[in-house]
């Protein structure tokens, strides 16, 4: 499949775990990425692996925290490319340190949680509207979470700013539908990126799968492969839905033990 021929996506946190999923995702489907991180030398690396291989890719450096790092992505993107066909708004996290339960979370994190996980999401979403606008449309797809739809004891502000995701992505579907924009959600359930198998043990691990209805966890391709599937023509018909990509741990009651 070719879906992403001769278009551009933008695609935030795009050198680690579902960001370059989806990034090597749409580069195998003839697209052009930005790879946008926060970690310069990740997304120089992966550029110069995929450029190698015959892609077209262009790395930035890009800090989900700072709105005028938003401003400098999308010039850097029109000036490499010249539209922005797709935007992926994948970057995202929290500390855990400072994100706990409503008790004892420090408030003080609240600004930093909410720019990480929604004023980036919103700002980036905002300019590149016009852009695709311009070109005659194009698909935003943001993600999300699961902690966004339910609720954790942990990771309250990180939940309250995807559940904000979620909701945001219906008003810019419902705002620019008609500027042939759509804009869907991902909302991972646990993904066995490097970030997950690093700060969650086996035990944790086991937990989630013990609630999968599937008999394994995700991986960062099956995300990526959604992420795909909603910035590509064969979902030109929805727009302002949240897929949740979870293995069916949120579908069940807690009478049912899938362990």
């Amino acid at each position: 499949m070719n879906r992403f021929e001769n278009k551009t996506a933008v695609i935030t946190g795009a050198a680690g775990g579902i960001g370059e999923a989806t990034t090597r995702r749409i580069v195998s489907e003839g697209g052009k990425v930005v790879i946008a991180d926060h970690s310069k030398e990740r997304a120089e690396q992966l550029a110069a692996e995929l450029n190698a291989s015959g892609a077209d890719v262009r790395p930035i450096y890009f800090s989900a925290t700072e709105l005028q790092s938003c401003k400098e992505l999308i010039a850097f993107a029109i000036k490499e490319y010249g539209q922005v066909d797709v935007l992926v708004n994948n970057v995202g996290g929290t500390n855990p340190k400072r994100d706990t339960d409503i008790e004892t979370l420090d408030i003080d994190y609240f600004d930093e949680a909410f720019h990480l996980n929604l004023s980036c999401t919103m700002y980036l979403s905002q300019l590149v509207i016009p852009i695709m606008n311009a070109h005659g449309g194009g698909n935003i797809v943001n993600v999300a979470s699961v902690s966004g739809i339910t609720a954790d004891a942990n990771g309250t502000l990180y939940g309250a700013s995807k559940a904000g995701v979620i909701n945001l992505t219906k008003y810019i579907a419902t705002q620019t539908g008609k500027k042939n924009i759509r804009c869907n959600a991902v909302a991972p359930g646990l993904v066995l990126t490097p970030a997950a198998l690093n700060n969650l043990n086996e035990d944790i691990r086991n937990v989630f799968l013990g609630q999968c209805a599937t008999p394994y966890l995700g991986e960062p391709q099956d995300i990526a492969a959604t992420i795909a599937f909603l910035a590509s023509e064969d979902a030109r018909y929805i727009t302002g839905q949240t897929i949740v990509v979870d293995g069916g741990l949120t579908i069940h009651n807690p009478t049912v033990n899938l362990a």
